[in-house]
């Protein structure tokens, strides 16, 4: 397949390493068993010679929990260890027992992660010493060392804490990228693989490529995937299990005994329900199912182009909110996509777009290959430029509840994409971000508290409830705006305009460009721009006049970690907010990609109905005298 996922990682080594957690919530009481008792006992033994002989200080107690799977706080010791307490026989053990609930793995990935300040899976010797040796019942040198070596199982000088022993696969094998990210940050997953061709032709002929997610739900950044590149470049051999069959369509976890993780579980999990239900926390569902089924009801058109995403649309749109049925085309997910190309932009979507021209449908919208990107379309064709697609949504952000309760942290785009957001924040008074193209670049905004909802002008649209972009979510917050507004799309499109201003936006690209002539080109370009008589230039076309304000090589400081991008394209910024942006890419074998954006920013209530294309072409520059 090219666009399904393989799993996520979790679970993972013993708790007797630890001396540090929270205090737990007292759990039920059960009903004892002989193999309760059994377990008891052999905790017991494990400790002590005889299951006569007494807990004589708080520090056996701390040491016979850990062997029964406990790992108990000192306000937990404390509880059952009082000032007055001089020892503790069996039976006051097993009564402890069925009081504290056991250390379960997750807990122990949660105590982990607090320790690998960098997210790759490892914690460093150092690291491990200072939380052991200052936290909880602080342990000796030499303790934490034995500890580390059980943890450092390849001698490579990090404890490994993220030993794959559980993987979750979606049924059939297949799952969508943000119901990826969802299931990873929803079982708190270390990991997560994705096989995809993304919004590119798949098959046995088309592109395929491999995507490694980490802890947060959002694509690995560049740090780990160098460290993933080096460590492959060092690897002599790897096994694999040829005779472990796996039935993945077949809901429910499969135990098998391999040499290296014993067990090893893989669970096959629904791979739209857990997705759905976060959406169900997002979104008024009520009120997108009248929208869709009520008595007046619109009418849409939703095609999934053969991709991953068509079991989701099925399932949420049309059987939990009521669209009939037809409503939704291309649903069955194809290896090859049916033989085109899952790219939902007006020339790969031509014949949703070509149906919506009929005015049959209100609304209509297409999602690629991996179900993150889409693209939005009004009755009779009326194309919405993703551009303008976040920026409406920002300014209609209280349509969605899940805001209502979460409140905006912030806003932000790639730099490419258009001003058309930056209007939306200056007038709403929110945070904006202008990052480098890249999801990593939001995700790390999210991480840390600063960012609510983003966008990019390649038809990728998201917020902080996953660390992707993702089309359903997106064509969701457009029907919840329709079923708020009681307007058409193209109704709410020039509403936004004519409040404010307009971006016409359009992006060419040159590709398989002679390399060296490229990088000329834009030598060339960048000594032009960087003449100090540029600034203040005052170009022409038609009847309108730009001042150029700004004119640099972008460089983004991440306001989180401070790293720095350089040299993410050449920006000529008007001082209206009109912009002309060059970008190189691509300098391989097969030649460079020269991207070249406009942007033009137009407030006159006569003039922003214009066709972009038009009005984009038509955009030539005289120099005027000064």
């Amino acid at each position: 397949m090219c666009y399904f996922v393989t799993g996520v990682i979790i679970d993972q080594v013993q708790a007797s390493a630890y001396k540090f957690t929270e205090p737990h919530e007292q759990p039920k009481r059960f009903v004892s068993s002989e193999t309760f008792y059994m377990h008891c006992r052999a905790a017991y033994l494990a400790v002590f010679r005889s299951s006569l002989t007494n807990i004589a200080s708080k520090q056996q107690l701390y040491r016979v929990l850990q062997q029964a799977g406990r790992n108990p706080s000192h306000a937990t010791l404390n509880k059952y260890w009082t000032p007055r307490t001089s020892k503790l026989n069996f039976d006051d053990f097993c009564e402890i027992l069925k009081c504290e609930k056991k250390t379960d793995a997750n807990e122990l990935m949660r105590a982990f992660r607090k320790m690998d300040v960098n997210g790759d899976g490892y914690i460093s010797h150092s690291e491990l010493e200072k939380v052991l040796s200052t936290r909880g019942e602080k342990m000796t040198s030499e303790e934490v060392n034995a500890i580390f070596s059980i943890g450092d199982t390849n001698k490579d000088g990090k404890f490994d804490y993220a030993e794959i022993n559980h993987l979750v696969i979606g049924q059939n094998g297949i799952m969508s990228t943000p119901a990826v990210s969802c299931v990873i940050r929803k079982i708190k997953a270390v990991g997560g693989i994705i096989l995809t061709a993304s919004h590119n032709p798949g098959g046995p002929n088309g592109d395929f490529g491999i995507k490694y997610n980490i802890s947060s739900g959002g694509p690995a950044p560049e740090g780990i995937t160098n460290k993933i590149f080096e460590i492959s470049k060092g690897l002599q051999e790897y096994h694999i299990c040829p005779d472990m069959k796996v039935d993945l369509s077949k809901i429910g976890k499969q135990t098998f005994e391999v040499d290296t993780f014993k067990p090893f579980t893989v669970e096959i999990v629904d791979s739209v329900e857990a997705y759905a239900e976060m959406l169900r926390g997002i979104f008024d569902f009520a009120a997108l199912k009248e929208l869709l089924s009520g008595a007046k009801h619109i009418n849409v058109r939703l095609d999934a182009m053969h991709g991953v995403v068509g079991p989701y649309v099925k399932k949420i749109v049309c059987e939990e909110l009521g669209s009939p049925a037809n409503s939704a085309v291309n649903c069955v997910p194809q290896e090859d996509f049916g033989g085109h190309h899952p790219d939902p932009n007006l020339t790969y979507a031509a014949d949703l777009v070509n149906t919506m021209k009929g005015g049959e449908y209100d609304f209509g919208a297409a999602f690629d290959g991996d179900g993150d990107r889409n693209m939005v379309l009004g009755k009779h064709g009326f194309f919405v430029n993703p551009s303008d697609s976040v920026a409406v949504i920002a300014a209609n952000i209280t349509s969605i509840p899940y805001f209502k309760k979460t409140g905006v942290k912030g806003l932000a785009r790639s730099m490419p994409t258009s001003g058309a957001l930056d209007n939306v924040a200056k007038a709403l008074q929110m945070q904006l971000y202008e990052t480098p193209t890249g999801w990593k670049f939001f995700g790390n905004l999210m991480d840390a508290g600063k960012l609510s909802l983003c966008g990019e002008e390649s038809f990728g649209t998201g917020s902080d409830h996953i660390r992707e972009k993702d089309g359903l979510w997106a064509v969701l917050a457009w029907l919840s705006i329709l079923a708020t507004r009681k307007q058409s799309v193209e109704e709410i499109m020039k509403d936004h305009w004519q409040k404010f201003g307009r971006n016409f936006f359009t992006r060419y690209d040159y590709e398989e460009v002679d390399s060296d002539a490229a990088n000329k080109m834009i030598k060339d370009l960048e000594t032009a721009m960087f003449d100090p008589s540029f600034k203040g230039k005052k170009l022409s076309s038609g009847d309108k006049t730009y001042e150029v304000a700004i004119a640099d090589n972008f460089a983004y400081t991440d306001p989180v970690d401070a790293s720095v991008s350089k040299n993410q394209g050449l920006r000529i910024i008007f001082s209206d907010g009109s912009r002309i942006i060059f970008r190189l890419s691509g300098t391989g074998s097969a030649g460079a990609t020269v991207r070249l954006y406009i942007d033009s920013y137009e407030k006159d209530p006569t003039k922003i109905y214009q066709d972009p294309q038009v009005r984009t072409t038509k955009t030539k520059f005289s120099q005027q005298n000064q």
